[in-house]
């Protein structure tokens, strides 16, 4: 494989992150819930990576990281009751998290989520 056939691949794939300062009290119900779906995350077709990181003090701070070989795996899990129980987690929470899509090079937030599950069996 040539150098620039490898930039291409790695550009074309697709990253959900998560950003979540939660209060302590907050810590363990958060945790085992992304720890749940990371995973079931893992065991997905096209997924390349996921992962959880805390980091704790007066509040906790988790970074949730999936990452998938094309946008169209990242699609298809955006449709799933997976992700929908992290949507469902996040809408309950204190604070809301930071999540944002990097697609081909270009960052989108929420709403790029919110238009895919609108657009069930409709590839953008």
């Amino acid at each position: 494989m040539r150098h620039g056939e490898v930039s291409e691949m790695i550009e074309q794939r697709a990253r959900m992150t998560l950003e979540w300062s939660v209060p302590t009290g907050e810590v363990t119900v958060i945790n085992a819930a992304l720890n749940s779906l990371m995973v079931k995350t893992r065991q997905a077709p096209g997924c390349v990576g996921c992962s959880l990181s805390t980091q704790l003090g007066n509040r906790a701070g988790f970074q949730y990281v999936e990452e998938w070989k094309t946008e169209a795996d990242l699609i298809n899990q955006l449709r799933t009751s997976r992700f929908s129980k992290l949507a469902h987690l996040m809408e309950g929470a204190t604070e809301r998290p930071h999540i944002e899509f990097s697609v081909g090079g270009v960052t989108h937030g929420i709403e790029y989520a919110e238009q895919v599950r609108g657009q069930q069996g409709n590839l953008p």
